[in-house]
């Protein structure tokens, strides 16, 4: 970037609220062979009134093990365990134990449900309620691109995700999701009503109806979804998806599983016109405590 030309910072200077903050992380700031480029930058900041300061961030620990230095390296950050997981009471089991068990649902659905993973049908895919992105970690060997959102009021474990060299975000599912620059083909929720439960309440903040809805948007056509949830939840969903023109099957259970669950597979639906493909969903009923780990989290 040319920081000569004071174009760019006109248009932050535009954007932001009065006193509000320019963070500029990287070069040119104070690297070598980078002088005249921060020194340009400097003098069109000044220009502009902007006061430098210089911003240092401390390096995070995790009971006074540093999380940065210790991670392992691609692919073995995969599965191994990060220190941020110790963020969580009893972290690292609960990591390794949710990495085998994404990874015996991911083969399930893939060998019995026939859901397209890896072909060029399902490419962009988010998991809506991410936890330590187990579900994205399984799908490591698939050409996909993975979204994994951290739902605002659950565990702060984003960190984890970023430590296993996955992307994501936090979300509050009662607020819209951006879908700029892309929709997907493959959504993916453990624990839906769960997502706008206030914590430690049976009250909800929003409507599962608008929810679904808005998981209807964020799909493209022909899309799939994937919903996992105790039986009750879903019989509500299931009504939900009759009315967004969603349909599903129930199919067997995994045959891992140390609980009760039937799984629901996809079928292809035309809209009245013959023209628009309907949604495909996927609907997974299981016990609360499936495999001694919570639909919801900890």
């Amino acid at each position: 970037m040319a920081f000569a030309d004071a174009t760019y910072f006109i248009e932050v200077d535009w954007l932001l609220r009065p006193g509000g903050y320019l963070v500029i992380s990287g070069p040119p700031v104070q690297w070598p062979k980078q002088d005249k480029e921060w020194a340009d930058l400097q003098a069109v900041a000044r220009a502009l009134y902007f006061k430098l300061k210089r911003c240092v961030t401390t390096t995070s620990s995790v009971n006074g093990e540093y999380a940065i230095g210790t991670i392992h390296k691609w692919p073995d950050r995969l599965i191994r365990a990060p220190s941020r997981a110790l963020v969580m009471k009893n972290g690292i089991d609960l990591f390794e134990t949710d990495t085998r068990r994404w990874a015996r649902r991911v083969a399930y659905c893939k060998n019995t449900l026939r859901i397209k993973l890896g072909s060029p049908a399902i490419r962009n895919v988010m998991d809506m309620n991410a936890f330590f992105g187990g579900f994205a970690a399984a799908l490591a060997s698939d050409p996909v691109w993975v979204m994994n959102v951290i739902p605002g009021r659950k565990p702060s474990t984003l960190g984890v995700i970023y430590d296993r060299g996955l992307i994501g975000v936090y979300h509050d599912w009662c607020e819209p999701f951006s879908t700029y620059p892309r929709t997907y083909d493959l959504i993916h929720v453990v624990g839906i009503e769960s997502l706008i439960k206030l914590p430690g309440s049976s009250n909800s903040r929003c409507n599962l109806v608008d929810l679904m809805v808005e998981i209807d948007r964020m799909l493209r056509p022909e899309g799939t979804v994937v919903i996992r949830d105790s039986p009750e939840v879903i019989d509500k969903v299931a009504r939900i998806a009759h009315a967004v023109r969603w349909m599903a099957t129930i199919n067997d259970k995994e045959p891992e599983s140390h609980r009760r669950e039937n799984s629901g597979c996809n079928q292809n639906l035309l809209a009245a016109n013959f023209s628009i493909p309907l949604r495909r969903a996927l609907f997974t009923f299981s016990n609360v405590g499936d495999d001694a780990f919570p639909l919801n989290g900890p």
